[in-house]
């Protein structure tokens, strides 16, 4: 791990608490490992649509998954 990537880590965690009153924090890969394939994309969304919007990404995922296989 880079000494930017523990500062931007840290920066992010200070970030998600000045705006988010109770986030969650996903670690992605190993310390150190590449991380070209993975994408962060930061979606608003209003309270009420939140769950129904996480089962839309799910579904959308697993059928660009199946679809790949087929191909």
């Amino acid at each position: 791990m880079h000494l930017t990537d523990i500062c931007n880590l840290v920066d992010m965690q200070r970030l998600a608490s000045d705006f988010l009153s109770n986030y969650i924090f996903l670690a992605v890969g190993r310390v150190g490992s590449s991380t070209d394939l993975i994408v962060q994309r930061v979606e608003y969304v209003q309270e009420i649509d939140k769950r129904s919007h996480l089962m839309d990404l799910l579904h959308a995922q697993r059928e660009t998954e199946v679809n790949s296989k087929v191909h």
